[in-house]
């Protein structure tokens, strides 16, 4: 099997200072190979040139908006979300591991990135502790949310899995058992994230300037409790966050800042061929008069979806809808909130035990509308309305 350089270093990194102690390395990896076209859609309102950057050929679908994934109306793209992943695990005892996790994303040219590098240590059969880089475990498919072959759609649903940072650098502790037919597990983070240039801040709500965000203080938990038909999941995490714009020569300038407050819930069941998934997501920023020198009005943002299907034999069906609401008091400041929602309707054929071919159609509608003082001027104000079609390989290996 052959290895890119960049990844045996890696592995070599792993088993740095081990005096002798052999580690046991194994590889696995999953590739994304999709393809997606903005059937059409319509742009209402005065002018109604959305938010989006002005070069932007919308009305458009968002496909990513951690890292600025943007289907426009100007034909088939198979860059915008295919991808690989390649993760080292290096075993060095029954309570030393490691994990290394490289993905090469069509959106940056194939480029590696790091995205797991992080060192566990079991204290015994039920708690663990790692440190290193994860990714913020916010929702059910927070772990997985890139492997595709994990989940039914081409995407999890994104007017929930939304936010412009996914990791973190810190440390967590894990808990697991089992009672009876139940597994239970806990997890417990805390760290700090930061992400120069953000491209999914800067690819679509900045007009594609520049732009610096932060999380720091990151502290928070989560509840997992399942069996062999149903899964329900709890979390709560809270933060302080910045977002600046570099200004050459000088300190970057904040624009918005303040405390963040996140809420999720989930329940899943699958029995006897049918499908259950549910997800909620509620942030909460309280209003700000003053973080760094900028101004943030309070908002919260409600999101969900719900999700229903049936698998016969090697197919399954699913039928998906999912909204993301923001609420307000300031209008005049804030004078946009996002609003949006989609209906989408997925078939996932499993043609090997290693491999399913999937195809989704997407029924994006915009409700974001433009405010003058407290009065819609514009509707809408976002990506406009759009139908939206994609098709998928997802491997494992």
């Amino acid at each position: 099997m052959f290895l890119p350089r960049r990844i045996l270093s890696l592995c070599a990194i792993l088993g740095f200072g081990l005096n002798g102690y052999a580690a046991d390395f194994s590889f696995s990896g999953f590739a994304d190979m999709t393809a997606g076209k903005v059937l059409s859609g319509s742009l209402r309102g005065q002018g109604a040139s959305g938010e989006f950057p002005k070069n932007y050929n919308c009305p458009c679908f968002v496909s990513n908006y951690e890292y600025g994934g943007v289907y426009q109306n100007n034909g088939w793209n198979a860059a915008n979300e295919s991808m690989v992943g390649i993760q080292a695990n290096a075993h060095i005892d029954d309570q030393l591991s490691a994990v290394v996790q490289l993905d090469a994303r069509g959106l940056n040219g194939y480029q590696a990135s790091v995205d797991w590098a992080y060192v566990s240590y079991n204290l015994n059969n039920q708690f663990t502790v790692q440190a290193g880089r994860k990714r913020l475990p916010l929702y059910m498919y927070s772990d997985y949310a890139y492997v595709g072959y994990a989940y039914p759609w081409i995407r999890p649903p994104v007017d929930l899995y939304g936010w412009e940072i996914y990791s973190y650098d810190g440390a967590n502790l894990q808990y697991n058992n089992t009672f009876g037919d139940w597994a239970l597990s806990t997890n417990t983070w805390a760290g700090n994230s930061s992400l120069p240039n953000a491209p999914g801040l800067m690819n679509i709500y900045q007009q594609g300037s520049a732009i610096d965000t932060s999380w720091r203080d990151i502290i928070g938990t989560s509840f997992d409790l399942s069996n062999d038909y149903i899964h329900v999941r709890a979390v709560y995490m809270q933060n302080n966050y910045v977002q600046s714009l570099p200004v050459a020569g000088a300190v970057n300038t904040p624009y918005a800042g303040g405390r963040q407050q996140v809420w999720g819930m989930a329940f899943n069941a699958d029995y006897n061929n049918w499908i259950w998934k549910s997800e909620y997501n509620y942030v909460r920023r309280p209003t700000n008069p003053y973080s760094n020198g900028a101004y943030q009005p309070g908002y919260v943002a409600p999101s969900f979806f719900t999700g229903f299907g049936y698998k016969y034999q090697q197919v399954t069906l699913m039928y998906t809808y999912s909204q993301y609401w923001e609420h307000t008091s300031d209008l005049t400041y804030y004078s946009s909130p996002q609003r949006d929602n989609t209906r989408s309707v997925v078939m996932r054929w499993d043609f090997h035990t290693n491999a399913a071919l999937k195809m989704e159609y997407d029924l994006f509608k915009d409700h974001t509308a433009l405010y003058s003082n407290g009065v819609v001027s514009q509707f809408p104000y976002f990506a406009g309305d759009s139908k939206m079609l994609a098709v998928g390989l997802d491997v494992i290996f």
